[in-house]
């Protein structure tokens, strides 16, 4: 969310003046363009349940490919949406055990049972940066069948975390597919996009301190096309992308990398990527094959849009 708790004028002006700036120097071509290596978005649906007001996050299902798990941003009861291409919702997942104080992202984490996923939804926000306690909840992923175009309840774990230097605001909460570990991005003005890591396996009996391991590193640009408002790592293991109100970036690990090595990700120069123009873009994931990225705007109506790999994914042996 673009917010505090309440905008005052001034500030609500500064926004509209950086988002006129950020778009005008898109425009013209005054920030890094690198080959693009996704085609044009394209809108696949417009998501049609009128509960979903304010999409914050997006994760596509590996359980059911062409199924996405989304969620509304702060004020909204503890519940996901499991839409389809059609933009219908097929089931609402209501967490029985949970609160929605600031749910800012959504992801995929291995499940312990072999080939299987859960759903983890980050409740990170913190515009004012006061939270001294943030959560991560985590549930199986669901059947779809279990309750067509009904209302699921699930207890979910929490997960309690705080960061080792303090409270921050952040939006984007990412887990890799392999070894479990989470990273949470924050999201600020000044470019410098902080990187906190939730090792595996995730303790529920105690509160987790997360050191800070990077910094990620961006162009020349304006803040609005660095702010990372979302993100998500591709199905293989090897690829990070965030998106921000502008446009999006993704990280490639070089080819000499293993399994172990996800982490030199970190250190490795960002490709610009053109996403949807959208009022308010804060939800972004890989398609489950790993070969696109699906975005989804808080504001209405709710598009989701897609952009497929312009050229076949890199194959590479873990």
């Amino acid at each position: 969310m673009i917010r505090g708790a309440r905008l005052t004028a001034t500030a609500g002006r500064r926004i509209g003046i950086l988002f006129l700036i950020g778009a005008t120097a898109a425009t013209q071509g005054q920030t890094s363009r690198p080959t693009q290596p996704y085609t044009a978005p394209e809108a696949v649906c417009t998501l049609k349940d009128d509960c979903i007001i304010e999409a914050s996050g997006i994760v596509a299902s590996r359980r059911t490919p062409g199924l996405y798990y989304v969620h509304n941003d702060s004020g909204d009861r503890p519940r996901v949406f499991l839409v389809d291409r059609t933009g219908r919702t097929r089931l609402t997942i209501r967490l029985k055990n949970a609160r929605h104080v600031d749910w800012e992202d959504i992801a995929l984490a291995p499940s312990d049972k072999g080939g299987k996923f859960d759903v983890c939804v980050a409740d990170i926000g913190d515009n004012r940066a006061r939270r001294e306690e943030l959560i991560i909840y985590r549930f199986p992923e669901v059947d779809p069948a279990a309750a067509d175009g009904a209302t699921l309840a699930v207890q979910a774990v929490a997960y309690r975390i705080a960061y080792a230097d303090g409270p921050a605001n952040a939006e984007a909460f990412v887990v890799h597919p392999r070894t479990g570990d989470g990273y949470i991005l924050t999201k600020r003005w000044d470019g410098a996009c902080h990187v906190y890591k939730l090792a595996a396996p995730w303790n529920p009996k105690q509160r987790t301190v997360l050191p800070k391991v990077a910094t990620l590193r961006f162009p020349e640009v304006i803040p609005l096309q660095t702010m990372a408002t979302a993100g998500d790592i591709s199905p293989n293991g090897r690829q990070l992308a965030t998106r921000s109100y502008l446009c999006g970036w993704e990280w490639r690990l070089p080819a000499t990398a293993g399994k172990s090595d996800f982490e030199r990700i970190f250190r490795t120069e960002p490709t610009r990527l053109e996403l949807a123009v959208e009022p308010q873009g804060e939800a972004l994931c890989y398609a489950a094959d790993g070969r696109g990225l699906l975005t989804v705007s808080e504001k209405l109506p709710a598009v989701l849009y897609e952009t497929r790999a312009a050229a076949p994914p890199e194959r590479h042996t873990p």
